[in-house]
């Protein structure tokens, strides 16, 4: 911690003569905080403002009120003049943040007498380019979006949704949150996406030493690898809030395996020819689902899917028993509205229909083979093209995806890890292998007419 402050602060030293004052606060937006009965705490995280559709816990250690005095951190780095100290918490992440204003009553003062803009700013620096998706997610999971959802209002949404992600003057500044608001995005990244992506990360680089049979595969993530993971968590959270089924309705593929394991250990408690819902016959009973059945197998499973990242947080983390795992799914389980990712968005039929009915000026990249190299990791924004990408592809454009890659190369998240992990680990050699096995010398984009 002190390193990090350390290197921090000769950043701000450098820069403070050149810094500029933030742009005033909406005063509307400065008014509802300012009458808002909140708790003015230590803790970051004080509720999860977005209707939620399971009891999700904040970590403890981001809730612990502080008992009695709080010990002085440094005396030197405490008695930097106000903006100073004000510019060094501005650029801390999170973690950093609860660290620091759990551990200085003087940084905890000033922390509070700007509570709102470096919650954002923090966030923004935790989530890096990804802080555009996190707040299209939260705005899509409020009740006065999703009482509202058409075909209309998505469309947009979306198109709203691009112009902020390709503008090069985004900040989350600039979303016009309230305090309560910017709370609840940081309680659901603490208690949600944290949680499944370390589960995802550990799920996909246990499935890469398998195949590289190197147990170098596992290690911290890069910044370039947090971006990506965070990225593709929060962008299917909001798949699921656009396009999945109720209020609270890549990444796919862990979410699949765990709930097809579900109802495989289910299957008899909802099954309507238990002996518990004896008398509740015909129709079918509620809560009870013909699992054994694969067409309305798949179904469900997309349509449960299609729940979101809190469902599935919660039957990883917080299900205590096998009847509590029972009750929860049969809550949960439903069918699918309309068509919702994988077979359906993501598969061969959709996209060909696509490309008949909707070109793109990426399906004329691809036609036309425009290069896309490899040109490095970007440790910041990740938005250019991982090396297994450009790999399977040659360098090449591609706007094929889902149904063109096989689950054996997504199951180990090939486009996830950084060029260094790749080589490293021998997972080049995997992919080229695996992509072979696929599609043969030539790819699927010979076989488009």
């Amino acid at each position: 911690m002190k390193r990090i402050l350390s290197n921090k602060f000769k950043h701000l030293v450098r820069l403070s003569k050149s810094s500029t004052p933030d742009p005033p606060p909406d005063s509307t937006l400065s008014a509802t905080a300012a009458s808002a009965d909140l708790p003015h705490t230590i803790p970051i995280l004080e509720r999860q403002v977005a209707p939620v559709s399971v009891s999700v816990p904040v970590p403890e250690n981001l809730l612990v009120e502080p008992a009695g005095d709080i010990p002085q951190l440094n005396a030197t780095l405490e008695n930097l003049p106000p903006e100073i100290r004000r510019q060094l918490l501005s650029v801390l992440g999170l973690e950093e943040l609860s660290a620091l204003v759990h551990a200085s009553s003087t940084f905890h003062q000033q922390y509070l007498l700007d509570r709102k803009s470096l919650l954002c700013k923090c966030l923004a620096t935790t989530l890096r380019s990804a802080t555009v998706d996190a707040c299209a997610v939260y705005r899509s999971s409020l009740a006065s979006f999703l009482d509202a959802r058409t075909g209309e209002t998505v469309t947009q949404f979306l198109k709203s949704y691009q112009n902020r992600r390709s503008s090069t003057q985004y900040s989350i500044l600039n979303e016009g949150l309230t305090e309560d608001e910017v709370v609840g995005m940081i309680a659901f990244h603490s208690s949600i996406i944290k949680a499944l992506a370390r589960h995802y990360t550990d799920w996909a680089l246990i499935n890469l030493a398998t195949e590289t049979k190197d147990s170098q595969s596992h290690g911290l993530l890069s910044r370039t690898e947090e971006t990506r993971l965070l990225r593709a968590l929060y962008r299917f959270q909001l798949c699921c809030n656009l396009f999945g089924t109720g209020r609270h309705g890549i990444l796919l593929e862990p979410g699949k395996v765990k709930y097809n394991q579900i109802f495989d250990d289910i299957r008899w408690d909802v099954h309507e020819e238990n002996p518990k819902f004896d008398g509740q016959r015909p129709p079918t009973p509620d809560g009870a689902f013909d699992l054994d059945n694969s067409w309305a197998r798949s179904s469900l499973l997309k349509g449960t899917i299609s729940r979101g990242l809190e469902l599935l947080y919660t039957v990883f983390f917080t299900v205590r028993d096998h009847a509590h795992l029972v009750s929860t799914m049969q809550e949960h389980i439903t069918w699918p509205e309309g068509y919702f990712l994988e077979g359906d968005a993501l598969g061969e039929t959709a996209q060909l229909q696509r490309r008949q009915e909707w070109p793109s000026s990426r399906d004329q990249k691809e036609q036309r083979r425009d290069p896309l190299p490899f040109e490095g990791d970007n440790d910041r924004d990740a938005n250019g093209p991982p090396l297994a990408w450009t790999l399977i592809w040659q360098g090449t454009y591609s706007n094929l995806y889902g149904h063109y890659v096989e689950d054996n190369i997504r199951r180990w998240g090939y486009v996830m890890w950084d060029a260094v992990r790749l080589e490293r680990t021998g997972a080049k050699e995997v992919l080229a292998r695996q992509w072979e096995a696929d599609w043969g010398d030539g790819g699927p984009r010979d076989t488009l007419v």
